[in-house]
């Protein structure tokens, strides 16, 4: 459960984007949206009161330039992304440990499944079924939890 306040129920919600324009998205664009602001705000006041380097200085020095808005599709596309990876967290700390090594081992370290059969001293389509009923069990649980989201 996430902290701090949510926005009241609202019929429509628009986001302001850099060249003024509003546009309409869901509730869940929103809110990941509002989140996402106020910890940028809670940020700037932290790194404000220890005297850390802005962003606005690094531009004015010219090592650092900003990256564009996108657009209203693609803003969408990028806060639906974040809710995935954040299901997809949910869902792996609730896996066992060896799953979770197994999919870590797979996917983030970029271990070939014949490395990980030699790693885990057992045959090739073993790795490939047990990371089969992994990937399944994953999306299983994300399905879960987006249709808890939607019941809110």
């Amino acid at each position: 459960m996430k902290r701090g306040k949510k926005p009241k129920e609202r019929e429509k919600y628009v986001l302001r984007v850099q060249n003024g324009e509003l546009i309409e998205v869901t509730r869940e664009v929103y809110l990941e949206w509002y989140q996402s602001r106020r910890r940028e705000k809670y940020q700037k006041e932290r790194d404000r009161k220890h005297g850390v380097c802005s962003l606005n200085a690094l531009k004015e020095t010219g090592i650092f330039s900003p990256v564009s808005v996108p657009d209203k599709a693609g803003l969408e596309e990028l806060v639906l992304k974040k809710l995935d990876q954040s299901r997809l967290l949910k869902a792996l700390k609730k896996l066992p440990e060896q799953d979770v090594n197994l999919i870590c081992l797979l996917y983030c370290e970029e271990t070939t499944i014949k490395r990980a059969a030699e790693l885990y001293q057992c045959s090739q389509a073993s790795i490939r079924n047990r990371k089969k009923r992994i990937l399944v069990e994953l999306y299983q649980m994300m399905q879960k939890e987006e249709t808890e989201d939607w019941n809110i």
